[in-house]
């Protein structure tokens, strides 16, 4: 992998192992790269510009050293929540800044879990497109041993990869799971040696696509889920391959593939 290209107040680097490729490390490996709430503003200032950048197809979010990320380090607690709640919504919706911003990348994106992914760790792998867990991977929703329910997003993303049920008993059990109970769930799609090596050769051939189809790919698969098949079908469709037929690349490969088969 290349040198790191940026950092940001030694708690996350960004290396590009390819100009297409931009991978987000989490780099607090002491702490099994927990977060304290005023990491969060440097992980968001750090993601955000990847959006705009039209070099970068595919981003990968992973971690350094043994984990991924156990959610917050509770050691940080003098930073913790104001006993009130509107402050306490307030420094909620501040929390999940960078969750937002994951979420919003218009590239696609992968998780490499290469170790625990816990809590609000368990969000963010939740909030990439896709996961490819390691063999040292796992992953808990055990917000509820601290007498807390789910953050970070985790009340949408875990039911939408997993259903309703066994998201609920991953929730309540409060009990990690591996890499094998994982696949099997369906929370990621893919168990290899080496989780960023794995998650580096899958963006390798996502980023053989133009940049403008793999983007329009991912708002349209957005779109469609937040509605039903008729609008799909009359509205979300016809506009996102409407944009696509009409922009060159489409031309220029649709000759080329007929030039080829005469």
């Amino acid at each position: 992998m290349s040198d790191p290209v940026s950092t940001q107040g030694n708690v996350v680097r960004i290396e590009r192992p390819t100009a297409e490729i931009a991978v987000v490390v989490l780099d607090r490996p002491a702490r099994l790269n927990a977060m304290n709430p005023s990491s969060i503003p440097l992980l968001t200032q750090m993601v955000r510009p990847l959006a705009e950048d039209p070099n970068i197809r595919v981003v990968i979010v992973t971690g350094a050293g043994r984990g991924f990320c156990t959610g917050m380090d509770l050691s940080s607690l003098d930073e913790m929540a104001p006993r009130e709640v509107d402050a306490t919504i307030a420094w909620m919706r501040e929390l999940h800044s960078f969750s937002v911003e994951l979420n919003r990348l218009p590239q696609p994106t992968i998780a490499a879990v290469n170790g625990p992914a816990i809590g609000g760790g368990l969000g963010m792998a939740l909030g990439c497109d896709l996961r490819i867990a390691g063999p040292q991977a796992k992953f808990g929703a055990t917000f509820a041993r601290m007498a807390l329910g789910p953050d970070s997003g985790v009340s949408h993303t875990l039911p939408a990869a997993i259903g309703h049920a066994a998201a609920l008993d991953l929730l309540l059990s409060c009990e990690p799971i591996g890499p094998a109970e994982a696949l099997r769930l369906g929370l990621v799609s893919q168990v290899a040696d080496d989780a960023l090596a794995a998650s580096i050769e899958l963006a390798e051939r996502w980023a053989r696509i133009p940049a403008h189809a793999s983007r329009t790919i991912k708002e349209t698969l957005r779109q469609a889920a937040r509605t039903d098949l008729e609008t799909t079908l009359l509205d979300v469709e016809p506009r996102a391959q409407a944009d696509l037929i009409c922009h060159p690349d489409f031309f220029a490969n649709a000759t080329a593939w007929l030039d080829s088969h005469r």
